[in-house]
C-alpha cells in the first residue's frame, strides 16, 4: 500500500510527501536544500488494511497541517533564496485620487492612496503618494524615500526645489504604518518587508514614469529600502540612479544588534573602490533608540541590549540583512548609477549609519558593477545623519554635492515602452 507523492508549495517552501508510509512515525526532515521540508511517513507492517488506511489518512492530515502551519505562521527560520525575490502587487484600479494631499507633501502635488498586496510573508500595506510635474518637458522621475518607518513624506523640500526647475518629476511616499513590519505593528523579517518599497518603485516606473531617468533618493532606512530593492528585488533592472543618504542602515543587522558588540568598522578604508575622503571608524551597534526599532521590526528582542544575544537571534538578524553572508543577493547593477553619502566622525555626533552602510559598500570592488559609483565622506554633519547640512573634504556642501550628483547621473539607461514598463 503506497500513497502518491503530494507537493504543497508557496513561493518559498516546497513540501513533499513521500510514498513510503510509516504508520508509527512522522519524520520531518530538512533537506540539504534549505527551505525544502520533506515529511516522510514510511509504511511498516500492517495486518488490517482498513485500520491502516484510517491511520495513514490521519497521519497525512497531521503532516499537511504542519506544512501549512509553516506557511502561515511567522518564523525567523532563514530560507535560502537567490535574488531576485518576488515582488508584490499594486492594483492600479484600486488607486484612489485624494481631494487634497495630507500634511507634509510638497505644495502643488497631486496625491493618491493605494495598497501593496501579495508580498510573501507580509500583510498588505496601504500608502499615500504624491507627485508634481516640472514645467516643460520631463527629464526624469525622482522618488523620495524618508527614513525610519517611512510614515511621513520626505522632510527636506530643498531637493524638490532644486530638481523641479531642472525638469524632474518628483514623487513623495508615506506608508500607513512602518514598512519594516511584516504584520500590523509586529515583524519577523525586514528583508521580506522590503518587498513593499521595492514593489512601489516598480509601480512608479511602470505607471507614472514617462521619460528620462528613473531614479530614487533615500535617507537612512529609506536608503535601506533602496539597497534591498537593488540587492534582493531586481530594481537594478529599472532604476537608472540612486542617491543613498546616511545608509543603507540594514547592511548587516547582526553586527548592529549582537551582544557582546561587534568590532568597530573602518569606513572607506584606504584604497576602497569609489571612496571620496579619508577613512574613519564607526561602531556598527544600533544606538539612540534605533536598537528598539530594529528589535520591533525584526521581531527579536535584545538588539544591542544588556544581555548576550543567542545564536538563533544572531542568525536570524544576519539572514534578514542586505548582506546576509551568502551569494544569494546581487551587487551588480551595470545600468544603475549609485552614490552613498555618509557622516564621518569629524565634528559630528555619530550613530551606526556609516558602519552599517559600509557592509553594503564593501561589496563593490570594480567599475563594471555599476554605471557610476561613489561613497563620500561628509564632515560637520547636522546631527547623526545630517549629510545635507555637512561638508565634503573639499569644502563643498553636502546638499550641493548630492543634488549635483543626482542631476548629473539621473538619465535614461534602461529601454522602456511608452507606458513606462521595461522592454
Amino acid at each position: 500500500m503506497t500513497l502518491a507523492s503530494i507537493v504543497v508549495a508557496d513561493g518559498f517552501h516546497h513540501f513533499l510527501f513521500g510514498t513510503g508510509i510509516n504508520l508509527r512515525d512522522v519524520n520531518c526532515i530538512l533537506k540539504d536544500n534549505p527551505g525544502t521540508f520533506v515529511f516522510e511517513i514510511s509504511r511498516g507492517p500492517c495486518h488490517d488494511e482498513g485500520s491502516c488506511m484510517s491511520r495513514m489518512r490521519n497521519k497525512l492530515l497531521a503532516a499537511l497541517g504542519a506544512a501549512f502551519a509553516m506557511i502561515l505562521t511567522p518564523t525567523h527560520v532563514a530560507l535560502a533564496q537567490r535574488a531576485p525575490l518576488p515582488l508584490g502587487l499594486i492594483d492600479s484600479h484600486s488607486i484612489t485620487r485624494l481631494r487634497e494631499c495630507p500634511t507634509g507633501y510638497y505644495p502643488g502635488m497631486t496625491c493618491y492612496s493605494g495598497k501593496v498586496q501579495a508580498c510573501p510573508f507580509t500583510d498588505d500595506l496601504g500608502f499615500t503618494y504624491g507627485y508634481l510635474n516640472p514645467p516643460g518637458d520631463i527629464a526624469g522621475t525622482i522618488v523620495f524615500l524618508e527614513g525610519g518607518g517611512g510614515t511621513t513624506p520626505y522632510l527636506n523640500p530643498n531637493y524638490v526645489q532644486t530638481y523641479l526647475p531642472q525638469g524632474y518629476q518628483v514623487v513623495y511616499l508615506a506608508w500607513d504604518t512602518d514598512w519594516e513590519y511584516t504584520s500590523g505593528s509586529t515583524g519577523n523579517s525586514i528583508k521580506y518587508a522590503a518587498c513593499r518599497p521595492a514593489t512601489f518603485l516598480q509601480y512608479i516606473s511602470q505607471n507614472l514614469y514617462s521619460s528620462g531617468g528613473m531614479c530614487v533618493q533615500g535617507d537612512s532606512a529609506g536608503a535601506g529600502a533602496v539597497a534591498y530593492a537593488l540587492a534582493w528585488y531586481g530594481a537594478g533592472s529599472f532604476l537608472d540612479g540612486a542617491e543613498l543618504l546616511s545608509g543603507p542602515v540594514f547592511g548587516d543587522i547582526e553586527q548592529g544588534c549582537v551582544v557582546p558588540g561587534a568590532p568597530t568598522v573602518e569606513v572607506c578604508s584606504t584604497g576602497q573602490h569609489g571612496c571620496v575622503g579619508a577613512e574613519w571608524p564607526d561602531s556598527p551597534a544600533y544606538v539612540d533608540g534605533n536598537e528598539s526599532e530594529v528589535a520591533d521590526w525584526s521581531g527579536i528582542a535584545g538588539c544591542s541590549g544588556s544581555q548576550k544575544t543567542s545564536p538563533s537571534a544572531n542568525n536570524s538578524w544576519k539572514a534578514m540583512s542586505i548582506v546576509d553572508g551568502t551569494d544569494d543577493p546581487t551587487f551588480n547593477y551595470p545600468t544603475t548609477a549609485m552614490a552613498g553619502w555618509l557622516c564621518s566622525n569629524e565634528n559630528s555626533v555619530q550613530n551606526n549609519s556609516a558602519a552599517e552602510a559600509e557592509f553594503f559598500y564593501q561589496q563593490f570592488t570594480g567599475a563594471n558593477q555599476t554605471a557610476a559609483y561613489s561613497v563620500t565622506r561628509i564632515n560637520f554633519c547636522g546631527g547623526v545623519e545630517g549629510v545635507s547640512a555637512g561638508q565634503l573634504p573639499d569644502g563643498e556642501s553636502g546638499f550641493e554635492a548630492i543634488s549635483n550628483n543626482m542631476l548629473g547621473a539621473c538619465f535614461k539607461r534602461h529601454n522602456r515602452n511608452p507606458a513606462g514598463e521595461n522592454r
